[in-house]
C-alpha cells in the first residue's frame, strides 16, 4: 500500500478510448496501491461516462484546453487545491506535461508512462508503455488481457443497454469501422459481409462515431438491411450490445478494442503495413497483399471474412434454428 490513508491520488489518461482500455490492468494496480485514497481521473469528455462506471475512480473530470492560458490557470488553481499527493500520468502527452509545469516544481509527486511518440502517416496510434512507471512508482501491473465487464453490468438493467432498444432482434453481428479512412476497410467490403449475414439470418449492426454517418449510408445503399447505430451509442451502451453479439467485424477502429474488452470475438482487417498489434481472446487479423489497394485492406475480400467467421466456430448459433445472442 502506497502513501497516506485518505491521500488524493490523481490519475491522467487523455489518449482515446483504445488508450482507456489498455490501461485497465493500470487502474486497477493504482486502486490496489491506494485501498483508501480519493482517485480521481482526468479525462477526455468523450471518456467521463464510462469512466464513471469503472470501479476505480471515487471523480471524473474533462482535461481543459491546456492552450488556453486564462482555463489552464483555473484549473491548475483548482488542482493546486485538490493538494493531491501523487499523479499517475497514464498518457504521456504534451497536455500532461504542460499540466505538470504549470503545477510548477513543488507539486506533487509524478509518474510517467513512456510516450509511443508520434506514429507515421497513416499507422496506428501506439499506446504508451507503463513498465518505467511501475517500477518507479512501485506498482504491480498484471499483464493480463484489458477486461472491462464491469462496463456491462454499470448499467446492466436500463432498458438502452439492451438490443431491443434499437429494434435488434435475434441474433446480430457488429460490423466497425474505425474513423481514419487509410486504415478503413471499403463500405463495399462491410457490404458484401452484412448482406452475408442477412442471408444467414443475423442482423448486420454498425456501431461507431458519428463521422461514419455517410460511410454508413454508402453500406447501406448496398445492404439495405443494415442497422446503422452510428453516433447513437455511447461506450457503455456498446460494450453492452459487443458482449451480446455474435462477432464482430473491424478494422483496427477503437470501438474493436473495447468489444475484445467485453469477450466479443471477431475479425480484423489491416494493412500489411500496420504496425499496431491487435491482442484478444479469440480474434483472427487479416491482411491484403503489400502495395495493394487501399494498403491492402480493398483486396481483402466479403467471403474470405465470412469464411473465417464460419471457420472460428461464430456462426453455430445459427447453423439451425436461429438462437438470441446471448444464448450463445
Amino acid at each position: 500500500m502506497l502513501g497516506r490513508k485518505n491521500s488524493n491520488i490523481l490519475v491522467i489518461k487523455t489518449d482515446g478510448l483504445t488508450g482507456f482500455v489498455a490501461a485497465d490492468a493500470a487502474f486497477e494496480a493504482i486502486r490496489e496501491a491506494h485501498p483508501h485514497a480519493k482517485i480521481s481521473l482526468l479525462t477526455t469528455p468523450g471518456l467521463q461516462r464510462i469512466a464513471r462506471a469503472s470501479p476505480y475512480f471515487d471523480q471524473v473530470a474533462g482535461m481543459p484546453n491546456m492552450r488556453d492560458g486564462e482555463a489552464r490557470r483555473e484549473f491548475v488553481r483548482q488542482l493546486k487545491s485538490s493538494k493531491f499527493e501523487r499523479v499517475y500520468d497514464l498518457s504521456g502527452d504534451d497536455a500532461a506535461r504542460r499540466l505538470k509545469g504549470a503545477l510548477g516544481p513543488f507539486g506533487p509527486k509524478w509518474h510517467a508512462a513512456e510516450s509511443a511518440g508520434k506514429p507515421a502517416k497513416g499507422a496506428a496510434l501506439a499506446t504508451p508503455s507503463f513498465d518505467k512507471l511501475a517500477e518507479t512508482a512501485g506498482l504491480s501491473i498484471n499483464t493480463r488481457l484489458p477486461d472491462l465487464s464491469w462496463a456491462v453490468t454499470a448499467r446492466k438493467d436500463s432498458a438502452n443497454m439492451q438490443p431491443s432498444w434499437y429494434g435488434i432482434s435475434g441474433p446480430f453481428g457488429l460490423l466497425l469501422p474505425g474513423e481514419a479512412p487509410e486504415r478503413r476497410w471499403s463500405a463495399a467490403g462491410y457490404a458484401g459481409v452484412a448482406r452475408q449475414m442477412s442471408e444467414a439470418g443475423i442482423m448486420p449492426v454498425l456501431a461507431g462515431a458519428k463521422s461514419l454517418h455517410h460511410f454508413g449510408d454508402e453500406i447501406a445503399h448496398d445492404a439495405p438491411q443494415l442497422v446503422d447505430l452510428t453516433g447513437k451509442t455511447d461506450h457503455l451502451q456498446l460494450a453492452a450490445l459487443a458482449r451480446e453479439a455474435l462477432f464482430f467485424v473491424s478494422d483496427n477502429a477503437d470501438e474493436m478494442q473495447l468489444a475484445l474488452s467485453v469477450g466479443c470475438e471477431g475479425v480484423v482487417i489491416r494493412s500489411p503495413k500496420d504496425p499496431f498489434e491487435v491482442r484478444g481472446r479469440h480474434v483472427v487479423t487479416m491482411t491484403g497483399p503489400e502495395g495493394g489497394k487501399g494498403g491492402g485492406l480493398g483486396e481483402v475480400e466479403p467471403v474470405f471474412v465470412w469464411r473465417t467467421l464460419n471457420n472460428m466456430g461464430l456462426l453455430d448459433a445459427v447453423a439451425g434454428e436461429p438462437l438470441t445472442a446471448q444464448a450463445r
